[in-house]
Parts: structure tokens; C-alpha cells; sequence
């Protein structure tokens, strides 16, 4: 495979699968607020702003974080290039460079997805709320996921787009994580009596509170919310099991068996994988939430800096 084809279906993977997250997180916060008074309910908007990494932006363009500003900036902003619309023109442009790669099914499927979100005019979204765009942008990726998986061939560009989905899910569920943990309690204890209403909206920011209930008995327990999204090897959105689809696709780009690994994106990712399988919640506080999740971002932003090294750059010959 070319390495320019398989950037683009790395990197088709990685913005849809952010501009679905950001959706599912604006959505949620949006609804949380509407059920719960704003003086109680503390998943409030500025952390949004922070899990996007776009802070600085956000402080150059606007003098105050509310509601009508965050939704603009991460829905529609042309120059916060981690924007909801700004994402699916990236990958539509991706996926346009190699639509001889690619079944039509899943090119009508993302050229499509393209023009409905910009068919929306964002003074009218923004005074309506985000559920209507943001459900638009949520069915539309899961829809191409589905697409994808129905029509490609699983082979080796499969592999590098479903890397680049876990890859992403990795460090998004680690920011909602850390983030929303230490903006949801006073302290880093995990004890203590929270009210359920609060932690509900970080399990459904990435689909798992019906699948947290039927694991852990009410109420729901900050300690194990943590639990449920940074070790549960089942559950897709955990890091855990993002992390354990980063080693199995890149252990099948390269044909290494287990116990090897091929080049260093793949030690790092089974170094990843090897800690969350072993470690154990209360490790992770006794050693600091914070510091552990910073970890697993750095080490996922260098498994995809080698991973670019390794499979889509060339190398310069002298």
C-alpha cells in the first residue's frame, strides 16, 4: 500500500472519530444542563474547550466561555481546526484523494455527511441548542463505521483506519477522564457522597452508562466511573480496549507475532496495553490520576508520531 494511502485512511479515521466525540460531548453537557440547575450542576462548559485542546484559541476569539460561544467554536469556527465542521472537511478531503481506495458506498457516505453539516446555518443552530446538529453528526459517524465495515476489505487499509479510530478514542476518553474528574470533586479523592446526575453525563459523553449499570450496582461511584473508562477491556470507548485495537492493528500491518513487535509504535502501544491490563484502580489514585492519564497521552502521541515516521514518511537519502 502507498503510504500516502495509507495516511489519508489514518487520518480519516482519526477526524471522524473526533468530530463524533466532540458532538456526543456537546450534546450531552447541553442536555445535563437543561435537567439540572447551572449553580449545582458543575459539568459546565470551559472543560469542554480544555478536552479540545483548543484553550489558548478559544481565549484569543472570545472574552467569555458560555454556552452559545463553545458550541460556536467547536461545532463551526472555520479557523479552530478541531471544530465539528472543520473535522469532516478533513476527512472528506482525505477520503476524496483516494476514492479509488475506497467502496463507493463509503465515499457518497462521508461526501454526504459533509454537505449536511454544512448545510446548517450556525446563528440558527446556536439559538435552537446543539442537540439537533450534534444527533446529526453522531448517527453520521456511526453510520460511516458501519458503512466501512460492511464494504471494505479487511485488509491492511482497514487496519490503518481502525488504528486510527482507537488512537483517537484513546486520548479523547483520556482527557474526558482527567478533566471532568478533578472538575466534578472538590479534592482528588475519589470518596465521598456525589450526587449521580453529575457522573451520568461523563458515562454517556462516550455511550457507557448503560453498560456502567450493568456492571456496578447504584449509585454511581466516582472511583469506579474511573475504573469503568480507563481499565474495562471490553467497553469500545475505554482506553483500555482502544489501546488493545491500536497493538492488534498494527500487529497486523506489519505481520508480528505476539511477544514481538516490528518498530517502535508498536513497543510503545504494547507497553500501553501491558499497564492497563496489569494495573489496578486504586494503583492509579495512590500514584495520581492526573499524572497517570498524562502518560497515557504522551505515549499515544508518540505512537502516532512513529507510526507516521514508520509508515508514511520517506526517508531521505543522501
Amino acid at each position: 500500500m502507498l503510504s500516502r494511502i495509507a495516511e489519508s485512511l489514518f487520518w480519516l479515521a482519526r477526524y471522524i472519530e473526533r468530530a463524533e466525540g466532540t458532538a456526543r460531548i456537546l450534546d450531552v453537557n447541553y442536555h445535563m444542563l437543561l435537567e439540572q440547575s447551572q449553580q449545582s450542576y458543575r459539568l459546565r462548559w470551559e472543560p469542554l474547550i480544555i478536552m479540545a485542546g483548543e484553550e489558548d484559541r478559544f481565549r484569543k476569539l472570545y472574552k467569555e466561555v458560555n454556552a452559545e460561544n463553545v458550541f460556536e467554536f467547536l461545532a463551526f469556527r472555520h479557523d479552530n481546526p478541531s471544530s465539528i465542521v472543520q473535522c469532516i472537511a478533513k476527512a472528506r478531503e482525505n477520503a476524496r484523494t483516494i476514492r479509488d481506495r475506497m467502496s463507493r458506498e463509503m465515499w457518497e457516505d462521508i461526501n454526504g455527511l459533509f454537505h449536511v453539516a454544512n448545510s446548517y446555518v450556525p446563528a440558527d443552530e446556536i439559538a435552537a441548542g446543539p442537540h439537533r446538529f450534534c444527533d446529526k453528526i453522531k448517527f453520521g459517524a456511526h453510520r460511516f463505521h458501519g458503512v466501512t465495515d460492511s464494504t471494505l476489505p479487511h485488509d491492511e487499509g482497514w487496519d490503518f483506519l481502525r488504528v486510527g479510530w482507537a488512537l483517537e478514542r484513546v486520548e479523547m476518553t483520556a482527557r474526558l477522564v482527567d478533566v471532568q474528574y478533578h472538575n466534578l470533586l472538590d479534592t482528588p479523592s475519589p470518596t465521598g457522597a456525589l450526587d449521580n446526575h453529575q457522573w451520568m453525563a461523563v458515562l454517556r459523553s462516550v455511550g457507557a452508562y448503560e453498560a456502567y449499570h450493568r456492571q456496578y450496582p447504584p449509585p454511581i461511584e466516582p472511583e469506579k466511573v474511573a475504573e469503568m473508562l480507563i481499565l474495562n477491556p471490553q467497553h469500545p470507548h475505554s482506553i483500555r480496549f482502544s489501546a488493545s485495537e491500536v497493538q492488534a492493528g498494527l500487529r497486523a500491518i506489519s505481520g508480528s507475532g505476539r511477544g514481538s513487535y516490528a518498530n517502535e509504535a508498536e513497543r510503545l502501544a504494547g507497553r500501553l496495553l501491558e499497564r492497563l491490563s496489569y494495573d489496578r484502580i486504586g494503583e492509579i489514585f495512590d500514584q495520581g490520576l492526573h499524572g497517570y492519564l498524562n502518560d497515557v497521552l504522551r505515549i499515544s502521541g508518540s505512537i502516532g508520531e512513529d507510526i507516521a515516521r514508520t509508515y508514511f514518511y520517506y526517508a531521505v537519502v543522501a
